[in-house]
């Protein structure tokens, strides 16, 4: 069985959707200091908004797919496990850096 690196700073795959309403902010995500500008609000319900196939918070430059909100994060993020079942099916998608989104641009 090969070795696989979960490292969350240098793969990003989870942060990628063609979804817009991908990433819901949950109640007790209200006290995040998010970028307004960052968030979009629909049927009472707010989302962070996904930007040529990606969480805007999502920064692929330098060879690497850093969160630029890590430490206020939402939840959903949070509980984003690396290694997890949902965190392999996401890299088998997505690829790791996001691959797939970074050479269509």
């Amino acid at each position: 069985m090969p070795d696989v690196s979960f490292d969350c700073v240098s793969c990003g795959a989870c942060c990628f959707s063609r979804n817009p309403r991908y990433l819901e902010l949950l109640p007790w995500d209200a006290a995040r200091s998010l970028p307004p500008e960052s968030l979009f609000t629909e049927e009472g319900r707010t989302f962070v908004r996904f930007e040529c196939g990606h969480c805007i918070h999502l920064d692929l430059s330098n060879g690497k797919a850093a969160c630029q909100v890590y430490e206020d994060r939402p939840e959903a993020c949070r509980a984003f496990r690396a290694g997890s079942f949902e965190c392999v099916k996401a890299r088998r998608a997505n690829g790791v850096m996001g691959a797939l989104a970074r050479e269509a641009s």
